[in-house]
């Protein structure tokens, strides 16, 4: 069983994370109202020159430097408790997008809502009083679960994307590119869990090679050093996509309709990987899966704050954020 101390560091680590992950997205949010639309039709290299025009907005590039920031403690968390447990901890990030929608936009909040909010921070006690029994994965017995899992879950990735080209133009558009999106996305927080795991059992130390040899692990010649290189590819590739995908979907559909698909996705996922690959166990289920629940009725209350944040003017907004404040842009 892990101790402790080192489940509450992690999840201290993810809450330091989720913040910043959620509030980045806010800003980007901001930024694309303002920016060109993000065309897949166009090719790798139109994607490319539409973010390079969106990126001169310092609200979006704020929300993406708040999002690249936040992935150092999270990869941190996931060394320490697993994959499992980050994952839904960082779901409840939609407390900052309340906090947002009430400071910029003057929403008021419901009891239920207040409700809502609470339910959301007794989780992560929940998922700690749940008794983490096994995080270290074995890096051996992982590869055929983790085959199949990877094949099913990449051709359902792919195929979401194929069906979005086909209902371009229409409503279901911005769906299935979400969808590819979150899909890659989890699949990032997949091989986040490995690099964190294999890091630890090929004993890399902070050293002056210590990118080199993550980067470009497979030559040193050891099977852990090959999963570190695995790890970090496949957390860079899926995340470069998603990012692509997920902000073309904020621009194609209402947050209210995308963010549950990034949320219940987010979910999902974790707990079919660290049950079924990496064999993460609790002492107590009870408690865990009574933590995903509350989790997931909570980030569903609060989903209208979602929707405020889209809608909301980016002008209007920008202006009040200095008036008050609250945040300083760059």
């Amino acid at each position: 069983m892990v101790d402790t101390y080192t489940v509450t560091m992690g999840i201290i680590l993810v809450l330091i994370a989720t913040p910043m992950f959620n509030l980045g997205i806010v800003f980007q949010k901001m930024g694309l109202r303002q920016g060109p639309e993000i065309a897949f039709d166009k090719g790798f290299v139109g994607v490319i020159k539409a973010f390079k025009e969106i990126a001169k907005n310092k609200w979006w590039l704020l929300g993406a430097i708040l999002g690249v920031v936040a992935w150092f403690p999270y990869v941190m968390s996931i060394g320490l408790v697993g994959f499992m447990v980050a994952e839904p901890i960082n779901s409840i990030g939609i407390i900052i997008v309340v906090i947002a929608a009430n400071r910029i936009l003057g929403e008021t909040v419901t009891w239920y809502e207040f409700l809502a909010i609470t339910v959301l921070a007794i989780s992560p006690i929940l998922i700690t009083l749940a008794g983490i029994s096994e995080v270290a994965i074995d890096l051996y017995e992982m590869v055929i679960p983790l085959t199949i899992f990877l094949i099913i879950t990449f051709s359902i990735t792919i195929g979401s994307f194929i069906y979005s080209q086909k209902k371009r133009g229409t409503k279901l558009e911005g769906f299935f590119v979400m969808l590819t999106g979150s899909f890659f996305l989890a699949l990032g927080g997949v091989f986040t869990n490995i690099l964190a795991q294999a890091i630890g059992q090929a004993n890399i130390q902070l050293t002056w090679y210590f990118g080199i040899e993550i980067f470009f692990g497979i030559f040193w010649f050891d099977y852990a050093h090959l999963w570190v290189f695995i790890g970090w590819w496949g957390l860079a590739i899926c995340n470069i996509a998603s990012f692509a995908f997920y902000q073309s979907a904020f621009q194609k559909s209402r947050m209210a309709v995308v963010f549950p698909i990034l949320d219940s996705i987010g979910l999902a996922i974790p707990i079919i990987a660290g049950t079924l690959v990496f064999k993460q166990t609790f002492n107590n289920y009870f408690l865990f899966f009574l933590a995903i629940a509350l989790i997931f009725i909570g980030t569903s209350t609060l989903g209208r704050f979602q929707a405020d944040i889209e809608t909301m003017d980016v002008k209007k907004s920008s202006s009040s954020i200095k008036k008050d404040e609250a945040i300083e842009p760059i």
